[in-house]
């Protein structure tokens, strides 16, 4: 078990409110020595971001509100108001050396930030805003007409203006609402049926649908202010996706990583104590709270300090690897929204009644709308994915982040990483390589989920189609590939990375690895393929490229095949459970995989299809036979 300096919940059991409400307090105080004179800014390290520095360490001000305000408005003890107040009176004052600057265009990361300080605002203003003298007031109204002035970012930033609203509602200025209008129309936009949304124009469906869409909705709602008609459609979508959500989770409390901003950390949970906070109960509230509270255990007994209780960017230890460029020393305290289930009053149901286990899974669970098969057994979640790759101009390690065929709640994922003098690939997808380079499976032209089947298809060079259907979940999955090539390629199937001791790892054996087969066995997991062709071997990632494991490896399958047409089937192992004999007798592939594969090979792929989402879900409602 980490100590505090590696992770300031270390120890916490985590079982009560109290608990809680001391998780909060811990994860603060380590912040205090770095506020600035002036308590504006809060400097956490000397890495840069893609915006102004001083807009970083107004980040490292702002993001930790998330956790102090639920802790405050449900009645828990906090003694630096004081410092917090006096941030927001100079970090707005242009004469102040601590100023953070006005927003000059939109989007401007300064309207991230805003929403904490609006929520503040709305939330607790017997603390943050009647402390403060007129014409700090002032100023702090002037500061926030900025995201009033210029537009946030088409998607899940619309709902930081209407936070904003909320505050200055509460406090009797209100924001312009033809701007909050806007803002409301956009959402609607977004949402694609039956509570589910894309996060707007990047069209991607992630984490950020229940750590920002649905979170932001239900502190809305929870606040009694802005739109309130718009208010109950958020309860109602909630209570829509909590029970899709809930498969999102294993019993050990982990929830699997799938696309950016996984530094974000136990933000993860942050729509269970939102329900809370808005007294939605769209579970049961003992299974809510188990979800909640498993999670954050299974965050306490992980290295996410790397000094003195301050979060670093990473994952489930100090790793900049799979960071992103928006991604400053103060973003991990997004994290702090686990923490919204605190406003509730502590003899509120979800505080009150005993945590709950998740009923157990008897067949995969399809999501269509994020493009997921999902499975689950006391190990770990996994999710087989295909949707058609979005288009990010500013992300790094895309590929890795959105076109693996399968993420799980125990191994992660790794990243593309190039290392020098090796061609290592990376885990949980398929690597095709025509002698003069490698390409990683990614520009998905279409995909759909069926019946607890993913299809898709892949097209690495314009002579080369792959059609792939993933079925299965937990401890095994398989992949049915129908390669279509014109050229003679070398195809690599990955499976999950596993943790071992060093890069060296599978050079002096370490690994069962061979003929259509590889298998990796550690003291705490192990990872295999099986195939009818192939050559097993086993292949370290570069250090950190593995979001769960500074040193890791996983198992490849790999074939040579020559211009035409080739069925491969694969079948994947992943346990956590080292002494299994699973491994000896695999599943065969469903006959349905290949039949699927079979009534797609002819399909004719339009690019100008709706919105992949959209399309998803008329496909659901259809019965997914309308193709």
């Amino acid at each position: 078990m980490p100590d505090p300096r590696a992770n300031p919940m270390a120890g916490n059991p985590l079982a009560t409110r109290a608990d809680v409400q001391r998780a909060v307090r811990d994860l603060v105080e380590p912040l205090l020595p770095h506020l600035s004179p002036g308590s504006a800014r809060m400097r956490l390290g000397s890495g840069a971001a893609l915006f102004p520095q001083r807009v970083a360490e107004l980040e490292g001000y702002a993001r930790p509100l998330y956790g102090i305000v639920p802790l405050v408005a449900g009645g828990g003890d906090f003694g630096h108001w004081d410092r917090w107040c006096e941030g927001l009176a100079n970090g707005t004052d242009p004469d102040h050396s601590e100023y953070w600057g006005a927003c000059e265009t939109g989007p401007d990361q300064r309207m991230v930030e805003m929403a904490a300080i609006g929520y503040a605002m709305a939330t607790v203003p017997e603390h943050y805003w009647e402390p403060l003298s007129d014409p700090s007031r002032e100023r702090v109204l002037a500061w926030l007409d900025g995201i009033d002035r210029f537009e946030p970012a088409p998607n899940n930033w619309q709902f930081f203006r209407l936070l904003v609203h909320l505050g200055r509602e509460r406090v009797g200025a209100p924001g312009d609402p033809a701007a909050a209008q806007r803002s409301l129309e956009k959402i609607e936009d977004y949402h694609l049926g039956d509570g589910w949304y894309r996060d707007g124009a990047l069209g991607n469906v992630d984490w950020y649908l229940p750590f920002a869409f649905h979170t932001y909705g239900l502190m809305v709602a929870a606040s009694g202010l802005g739109d309130r008609e718009a208010a109950g459609r958020y309860v109602e979508r909630a209570a829509a996706f909590a029970p899709d959500f809930e498969h999102w989770f294993a019993p050990d409390g982990a929830a699997f990583p799938y696309g950016r901003s996984q530094t974000y950390r136990f933000a993860q949970c942050s729509l269970w104590g939102a329900m809370a906070a808005a007294d939605l109960e769209a579970l049961p509230w003992g299974r809510a709270k188990g979800l909640s509270l498993r999670h954050l255990r299974w965050w306490s007994q992980r290295p996410i300090s790397d000094r003195d209780g301050v979060l670093s960017i990473g994952y489930a230890y100090d790793n900049r690897r799979l960071a992103e460029g928006y991604n400053s020393a103060g973003s991990p305290y997004w994290a702090m929204k686990a923490f919204i289930g605190l406003a509730a009053p502590d003899d509120h149901p979800f505080w009150t009644v005993d945590e709950e286990p998740q009923p157990p899974l008897d067949t995969p669970v399809d999501q269509p709308l994020a493009g997921f098969v999902l499975d689950r057994d006391n190990d770990h979640v996994v999710v087989l994915s295909g949707r058609r790759s979005p288009s990010f101009s500013f992300l790094e390690q895309t590929t890795a982040k959105y076109g693996k065929f399968a993420y799980s709640s125990r191994f992660g994922f790794s990243g593309d990483v190039e290392f020098g003098w090796a061609d290592l690939g990376t885990d949980s997808t398929l690597l095709v390589s025509d002698g003069s380079g490698t390409r990683t499976r990614w520009n998905i032209e279409d995909a759909f989920v069926e019946d607890g089947m993913v299809w898709s298809r892949w097209r690495p060079w314009d002579d080369v189609v792959i059609d792939t259907v993933l079925c299965g979940g937990t401890p095994w999955h398989h992949r049915i590939h129908l390669v279509r090539t014109g050229r003679p390629v070398t195809v690599t199937d990955t499976g999950f990375a596993v943790g071992v001791d060093s890069l060296w790892f599978g050079r002096e054996g370490g690994a069962d690895q061979g003929p259509g087969h590889v298998l990796i066995r550690t003291p705490e997991a192990l990872s295999g393929i099986r195939g009818a062709d192939g050559e097993g071997s086993a292949r370290p990632l570069p250090p950190n490229a593995n979001m769960m494991e500074p040193h890791a490896a996983m198992p490849t399958l790999t074939t040579e095949v020559e211009p035409g047409d080739h069925v491969l089937a694969r079948s994947v192992l992943a346990s956590g459970d080292p002494g299994s004999t699973m491994w000896d007798a695999p599943p065969d592939p469903p006959p349905r995989a290949f039949a699927l594969l079979e009534r797609e090979r002819d399909r004719v792929v339009d690019a100008a299809a709706p919105d992949a989402g959209a399309d998803a879900l008329r496909r659901h409602r259809s019965g997914g036979d309308d193709r």
